[in-house]
C-alpha cells in the first residue's frame, strides 16, 4: 500500500519515491532511476489552472466528463515536495528534452492503488509539455491547425481509457511521446510519424486514428498532403540521389489479409489494404498463442474494435457483436483461427500517389 501522498517528506532519491508511492517491479525501478539521472536543477513542471486549464483540455480534445476530475487532481499531482511532484517534474523534463528524438524509452503505468492521480498521472506530464512542443512547431513553421490536431490525440486516448475500463485515466504514454516530441503529425484523416525502416532508410509511418470514415477520398488527401508537409518541414527525409519519394510503412491489424475472408471487396478497410505492397523479404511475424490460447494479434484487434481488454477466449466469446467487422472478428476466433495483423509499404512524393 502506498504511503500517504499528502506527506510533505523531502523526496530526494528514486528509492524514496518508490517507497512513498509503493512502486514495485523492474520497469518502475528502471524508469525512476532514469528520471533520477536527469541533471539538477530540474525545472519545475508548469501546469495551467482554472479557466486556462479548462481551455487547454478542451483544445486537446479531452472529453467533458474527464475535465473536472483532471482539474481537481492538479493540486495533488503538483503538491510541492511530494513524490508525485518529483515524478512529474522529471517526466515532463524528459519529454521536453527529447523533442525531435525518434527513439524513446519505456514509460510504465503507475499502480492502480494510487487511484485517480495514478491513472491520470501521465496525462499531466503531457499537459506540462504543451508549451515546449508548441514552440517547436512554431520554430519549424507548422501551423496551428496541424499542431493542435496532432496534440489532440491526447484527448482521444483519455476517451479510449474510459470506454475500455469504465473509469477516467490515461495509459497511452508511450504512444503519446510521438506527437509531444514533435515527430508525429495528423494531416486530415491520417497520422504520420518520422522514423526509419528495417533497412535503415529514413521513412514515415502511417496510422489511422479513431473518428470518421476511412473513405478513399479522405485517405488520398492525407497521403497527398503528407508528401508536401514532410518535404517542407523535414526535407532531409527526401534527400539522396535518385530518390523518387519517401517510403511510408503501416503495421496494423487493419492490414491483416484474413479480413478479406469476411469483408466486402469495396469496404474501406480492404481498399485501404490494397494501397500497400507487402515485400516477401520482410514477412510479417506470426504470433504464437499464449497459455490462454490467444495471440498478440487476437488481443490487439479485440482491443481496437471492441475497446475491451481480454485475457481468455471465453471473455471474447461473450462480447456483443453489432457491426460486420465485430462479427468477423468473433467468427474468426470462434473457428479456432488467430488474427496476426499485417504490414506494408507505399511511396509518396515526387509523383507517387499512394493509391
Amino acid at each position: 500500500m502506498a504511503a500517504d501522498r499528502d506527506d510533505q517528506t523531502d523526496i530526494r532519491t528514486a528509492a524514496s519515491v518508490r517507497a512513498a508511492l509503493g512502486l514495485e517491479g523492474e520497469h518502475l525501478a528502471l524508469w525512476t532511476d532514469r528520471l533520477a539521472a536527469i541533471p539538477e536543477p530540474v525545472a519545475p513542471a508548469e501546469l495551467p489552472a482554472g479557466p486556462e486549464l479548462e481551455t487547454l483540455l478542451e483544445r486537446l480534445g479531452v472529453p467533458e466528463i474527464d475535465r473536472p476530475e483532471i482539474a481537481a487532481l492538479r493540486r495533488e499531482v503538483t503538491a510541492p515536495g511530494s513524490p508525485l511532484r518529483w515524478l512529474l517534474d522529471r517526466a515532463a523534463a524528459e519529454v521536453i528534452a527529447d523533442r525531435g528524438r525518434l527513439n524513446y524509452d519505456p514509460v510504465p503505468d503507475l499502480p492502480l492503488e494510487l487511484g485517480a492521480a495514478g491513472r491520470y498521472f501521465h496525462a499531466f506530464v503531457f499537459l506540462a509539455a504543451v508549451p515546449s512542443v508548441r514552440a517547436y512547431h512554431a520554430e519549424l513553421g507548422v501551423g496551428d491547425e496541424v499542431s493542435w490536431s496532432s496534440l489532440a490525440d491526447l484527448g482521444n486516448k483519455v476517451d479510449v481509457y474510459r470506454r475500455t475500463f469504465g473509469v477516467g485515466g490515461f495509459d497511452k504514454q508511450v504512444w503519446m511521446n510521438l506527437p509531444f516530441r514533435g515527430v508525429l503529425y495528423r494531416l486530415g484523416r491520417l497520422q504520420f510519424n518520422l522514423g526509419s525502416h528495417p533497412d535503415g532508410e529514413p521513412g514515415l509511418g502511417v496510422h489511422i486514428p479513431e473518428g470518421g470514415a476511412m473513405d478513399p477520398e479522405s485517405c488520398d488527401a492525407s497521403f497527398a498532403r503528407s508528401a508536401g508537409f514532410f518535404q517542407q518541414f523535414f526535407p532531409e527525409y527526401f534527400r539522396g540521389e535518385g530518390k523518387d519519394g519517401i517510403r511510408v510503412s503501416c503495421h496494423s491489424w487493419l492490414l491483416d489479409p484474413q479480413l478479406a475472408e469476411y469483408l466486402p471487396e469495396q469496404s474501406n478497410i480492404l481498399r485501404f489494404q490494397r494501397r500497400f505492397s507487402r515485400p516477401e523479404s520482410e514477412p510479417w511475424r506470426q504470433h504464437e498463442p499464449d497459455e490462454k490460447g490467444l495471440t498478440q494479434g487476437d488481443r490487439g484487434i479485440v482491443e481496437f474494435v471492441f475497446r475491451r481488454m481480454v485475457t481468455t477466449p471465453e471473455e471474447i466469446a461473450a462480447l456483443p457483436a453489432h457491426s460486420r467487422l465485430e462479427r468477423a472478428v468473433l467468427a474468426h476466433l470462434a473457428d479456432g483461427k488467430h488474427w496476426q495483423g499485417g504490414h506494408g509499404y507505399v511511396m509518396v512524393g515526387n509523383g507517387s500517389t499512394a493509391r
